[in-house]
């Protein structure tokens, strides 16, 4: 190989060698001949160039010139230099209504005297003082011989300019007199950019025609051309001796294209002597050492292949077994006697083979392509195992196929690993998406397939929800076990499986809540017949050891095919029916309609409206007294809430407590009414009126608020006593416990307590006596009744009777008349508080009833 690498070095330096001989030699030819001819070709050429450019000098200047001679003679100008008028504005109207060219970046007016009066800039930028001092100069001029002149702005000396001004002077005549002056000034771009070799640069300059002979270029082949009539010729310069660099470049190129012409019988004698010299003997060595690398290699693989992990087969082109290794043995279970001359797809593969791999091998031994596939083989024709095969081509050195190699490995565990995943992802997969007890999709898996509907671009059926939520379900948990409730779910799933198809999806929410997306078919009247078959057969008894079980259900429905809501909206919608249809009372089918929608857009103005009264401070304490029964002293007032609406005027509770504690607020208005209210009684005493007592309404949750006793804390009045009502619903047998202690920890600081609305059936005796209240107030509901109901007298008479035994004052509420009044004092009531004796009041108009009250005020000690 190394005799081959000298042979060719040598024999490519002589090449070489003679192409630069010949190449100089006609370099030297050239240079003689052509120079003289190309350096004034050159000449001509630049100088045909010069006048192009004079040309296009001039094509810009001769507009301008016309221009300013009409713009000179303009009359508001005129009236504005002799002054009849104060202002050039009629002046500037004219230049911005006229077409200007775009060279032109300013005009300047001068008096008689050649002082400056106005200049407009019309371009991208105002002159410099070199061009303001050179348009004084030239307007002097003008001025004394009464005729248009043009000059040339000269850039400072030495430096090529890119752009140069031409000043066009024009005398403002009145009567035959030279009144002022109105210069133009013109930016003439010369496009002196160098060229991209950096060899030649021309320099193109404008320059005043009697200067010419002054100029000092430094340049013997400077050009010079006119520019028109208008005294101003242009100066071609080079930099760098101009015509001798063009006169090098031509001859380069003339070389270049010799060289190029040499290149071909150069070329030919060098491929010539290459095939005819080079190539036998490289082709020779190259065959000894190929040969004697093939040979090693053939060693080398055959000790790898012999102790390979893998099986190896080779086959002939008929796909005949020709040689193996011993994997191949060891891995399909049969001996060498059993596989020489056999076909691997013959003795390997069988029923559960994949069809489509055995073709895609097929196509691939065809068309002689590589193939990697995964397929059941067959070990000893019965037992199945997993391979990796990979088939490829085997080529002789001329390209031809001379047979196949196949080599496989088992992967039968790695199958097997995957499978047993495969399904562990699968039961995973499922029990994240249903629930476990009933085996319905769950909340997750209705998310998923409901916002897919949403997102659907082709959305040409209705869509429907069905919302179901079971009547009592909690009784038959707490009366019969949970067990039995686990049954009833059970049974509502199995019903929900049976009645809907297709597409339809039942789901159980949570709890004792389900939900059917209708996609089939979403129509309104689709749904309610579906939802009235689900809650006939709910209603339907379930026996579970020996006992019936009934349970009820109410449906909420909402269909994108009645145009109320958007789709994603549709859940929200049918929570909305489900909620009539409980409110309704329970066991019925309600449809989201218009009646309905008018009903959610009500709620959701008013909690928006809520939510801003709330900032706005519009919720207000008002004060309804409580009388002395016997007396007629004022012993205390109620706090009661008041939504001051500035449209709707005093809103009472009705109107937007339901809403307000939806929107779990009702916390935040309870705070703002009690700190107004506080803040009233401190102001009372600061104009010396004390309130005996003052009561407010208060929750359970709260009670638990921590910012309760902080705000009683921080009252501001001490002989005020401060009183809180609670609901009797709250005194349930299983009250939490937190409740005694908070109510003890309410009378350490001196509050007492009220039981509102005593007599509504919520509070048995002993979770009275637990609580231990100061007071029982009756339900206004018995109070108003009493007149003219027996049963209502009794009530009333037994309820203080009660308070009597535990040693407790009573409060009748719902005092309307006289004979309300009247009446409860008979019984034994000790204050009274009602419409008879005053509606609830304003801040103000508490102040003045408190002072005027015939009864007087109690006195607080």
């Amino acid at each position: 190989m190394r005799n081959i690498g000298s042979i060719n070095r040598v024999f490519w330096l002589l090449i070489g060698c003679s192409f630069a001989l010949a190449l100089a030699t006609s370099a030297a030819a050239v240079w003689i001949t052509s120079k003289p001819f190309l350096v004034e070709t050159q000449r001509q050429a630049v100088l045909s160039q010069a006048q192009r450019v004079a040309a296009r000098v001039d094509a810009i200047l001769d507009p301008s010139e016309s221009l300013t001679g009409f713009l000179s003679s303009e009359p508001t100008l005129v009236s504005y230099i002799v002054g009849y008028v104060m202002s050039d504005d009629g002046f500037v109207d004219r230049i911005e209504n006229t077409t200007l060219p775009d060279d032109i970046s300013e005009f300047l007016i001068f008096d008689f005297s050649g002082t400056p009066l106005s200049f407009h800039v019309v371009g991208q930028h105002s002159q410099s003082l070199d061009t303001m001092q050179a348009a004084r100069s030239l307007s002097l001029e003008v001025l004394t011989t009464n005729e248009m002149m043009t000059r040339v702005v000269q850039s400072h000396v030495g430096k090529i300019p890119d752009e140069q001004t031409i000043l066009i002077a024009a005398p403002i005549l009145h009567r035959g007199f030279a009144e002022g002056v109105l210069v133009t000034v013109v930016d003439v771009p010369l496009n002196n950019t160098p060229k991209a070799d950096g060899m030649v640069t021309l320099g193109k300059r404008i320059v005043q025609s009697p200067d010419v002979a002054h100029l000092n270029t430094g340049d013997d082949n400077a050009i010079l051309v006119p520019i028109g009539s208008t005294g101003l010729s242009l100066l071609f310069t080079s930099e760098s001796n101009l015509f001798k660099a063009i006169g090098q470049e031509m001859v380069t190129k003339a070389i270049l294209a010799v060289s190029a012409a040499l290149l071909l019988p150069f070329g030919v004698f060098g491929w010539l002597g290459k095939q005819t010299i080079l190539r036998p003997h490289a082709e020779v060595q190259r065959s000894r050492n190929k040969l004697r690398e093939q040979q090693k290699e053939l060693s080398e693989l055959a000790a790898i292949a012999r102790k390979a992990e893998e099986a190896i087969l080779i086959t002939d082109l008929d796909t005949h077994i020709v040689w193996h290794n011993p994997a191949f043995e060891r891995i399909s279970g049969y001996t060498a006697s059993q596989i020489k001359g056999q076909t691997p797809s013959t003795l390997l593969q069988g029923a559960n083979t994949d069809p489509k791999a055995r073709a895609k091998i097929r196509a691939a031994l065809i068309s002689h392509t590589p193939v990697t596939v995964e397929l059941i083989n067959y070990r000893n024709v019965t037992e199945e195992y997993w391979v990796r095969l990979s088939i490829s081509t085997l080529f002789d050195d001329l390209g031809k196929p001379y047979g196949y190699m196949a080599i496989s490995s088992d992967i039968s565990d790695r199958k097997r690993d995957e499978a047993n995943l495969l399904a562990t992802t699968s039961a995973m997969e499922w029990q994240a998406l249903h629930d476990e007890l009933t085996g319905l999709p769950n909340r997750r898996c209705f998310n998923v397939t409901f916002e897919e509907h949403c997102r659907a671009e082709e959305q040409t059926s209705a869509l429907a929800i069905i919302r179901i939520d079971l009547d009592h379900f909690k009784n038959v948990n707490d009366t019969m076990g949970h067990e039995a409730g686990d049954l009833v779910l059970c049974e509502v799933a199995r019903i929900l499986r049976d009645v809907t198809a297709g597409k339809n999806v039942p789901v159980r929410i949570g709890g004792d809540e389900f939900i059917v997306l209708l996609v089939d078919d979403g129509s309104l009247q689709v749904a309610q017949d579906l939802a009235e078959t689900i809650l006939h057969k709910v209603s339907q008894p379930i026996e579970y050891e020996g006992k019936i079980i009934r349970v009820g259900a109410s449906f909420g429905i909402a269909s994108s095919e009645c145009m109320l809501v958007e789709r994603r909206e549709l859940v929200r919608a049918a929570d909305a029916a489900l909620y009539l249809a409980k409110e309704r009372g329970r066991n019925q089918v309600v449809a989201y309609g218009t009646d309905e929608h008018r009903k959610v857009i009500g709620v959701r103005d008013t909690a928006e409206q809520i939510r801003c009264g709330i900032e706005r401070g519009e919720f207000e304490p008002f004060y309804q007294p409580q009388v002395d029964a016997q007396s007629r002293e004022i012993v205390g007032v109620e706090v009661l809430a008041r939504w001051v609406h500035p449209d709707r005027g005093v809103l009472l509770p009705s109107s937007f407590l339901r809403v307000a504690d939806q929107l779990s607020m009702l916390g935040t208005l309870d705070k703002m009414i009690m700190e107004k209210a506080l803040q009233d009684v401190s102001t009372l005493e600061e104009r010396g009126v004390h309130l005996p007592k003052i009561s407010f309404n208060v929750t359970a949750s709260r009670l638990s608020d921590p910012d309760l006793l902080v705000a009683i804390d921080k009252r501001e009045f001490r002989k005020t006593a401060v009183s809180f009502e609670i609901l009797e619903s709250v005194f349930l047998d299983d009250q939490p416990e937190f409740l005694d202690f908070t109510l003890d920890l309410l009378r350490e600081k001196g509050l007492s307590i009220e039981i509102d609305d005593f007599g509504s059936g919520h509070a048995s005796m002993i979770s009275l006596m637990r609580v231990r209240p100061d007071v029982l107030k009756i339900d206004q509901r018995l109070v108003m009744g009493a007149p003219d109901s027996r049963v209502c007298q009794n009530m009333v008479r037994s309820i203080i009777g009660i308070a009597e035994s535990l040693e407790i004052k009573v409060t009748a509420e719902g005092v309307e008349t006289r004979q309300h009044a009247d009446m409860m004092q008979r019984m034994g009531c000790t204050i009274l508080q009602g419409f008879h004796f005053s509606e609830a009041l304003p801040f103000d108009d508490l102040h003045s009833f408190l002072t005027t009250h015939q009864g007087g005020l109690r006195n607080t000690g």
